[in-house]
């Protein structure tokens, strides 16, 4: 038996759901039709999650569990109906709508890709509760409101934009980068943290990268940021 309620991946899920929950029940995001049908979604979700958390299964056990599909179809739904993508690229978007698509982006993978990261293995790591991934450094260009911050384009799954204090990055290096809630630093929004030095494999680009090359500091403490209030 497995302490499921205590499971990093589980808690940073739980957290993830909340922020869904936030945006739904602001209606923060524009161009949405579908409210009513959001809230019932994220309430079946928190159903799913909530087996999932009391299962007490072994996580690669748990992996496939009913539970766990289903909470995977939901957020897949949830996804077509809150991020509407054709009428969002037409609009002029403030700071709060892009923080929330953010959020939602970042809330939508972390609950779709739940038992992705449950057959990472059985054992606890807080590692395991995040996508980690190489990624391709596209972009470097200094903050216009910090001095030490850079602005970085990156592309591995997705695009995203990663705000860094690495004086040494550059454009074509590979790193591991940690994908995380996203937060807004002097105006940008942040989507990642780098959490590598230069990584020499091209095939390891959009992959999980081996934890032997994770700078695991700053990535764990932000996760136990997140379950601690869990």
């Amino acid at each position: 038996m497995s302490d499921t309620r205590n499971d990093y991946r589980v808690l940073v899920a739980e957290h993830a759901l909340g922020l869904l929950e936030n945006i739904v029940r602001a209606r923060s995001i524009p161009g949405v039709v579908e409210w009513r049908s959001l809230e019932a979604l994220v309430e079946e979700a928190r159903k799913q999650l909530m087996s999932i958390k009391y299962s007490f299964l072994p996580p690669r056990m748990l992996a496939e569990h009913e539970s766990v599909k289903r909470l995977q179809e939901i957020s897949k739904e949830i996804a077509r109906r809150l991020l509407p993508w054709d009428k969002i690229r037409t609009m002029s978007l403030d700071k709060k709508a892009r923080m929330s698509i953010a959020k939602a982006k970042y809330a939508i993978r972390i609950l779709y890709g739940l038992p992705y990261r449950l057959i990472l293995g059985d054992e606890n790591d807080p590692l395991y509760a995040i996508d980690i991934e190489c990624v391709r450094v596209l972009s470097v260009a200094k903050h216009y409101g910090a001095g030490k911050l850079y602005v970085t384009r990156a592309q591995g799954v997705l695009t995203y934009t990663i705000i860094t204090n690495i004086e040494s990055i550059k454009k074509g290096e590979i790193r591991a980068a940690a994908i995380l809630p996203p937060v807004e630093l002097r105006g940008e929004i942040s989507e990642a943290m780098y959490c590598s030095e230069p990584i020499n494999d091209e095939k390891c680009l959009g992959k999980r990268p081996p934890r032997n090359v994770i700078e695991r500091g700053e990535v764990e403490k932000i996760i136990f940021e997140i379950t601690r209030a869990k």
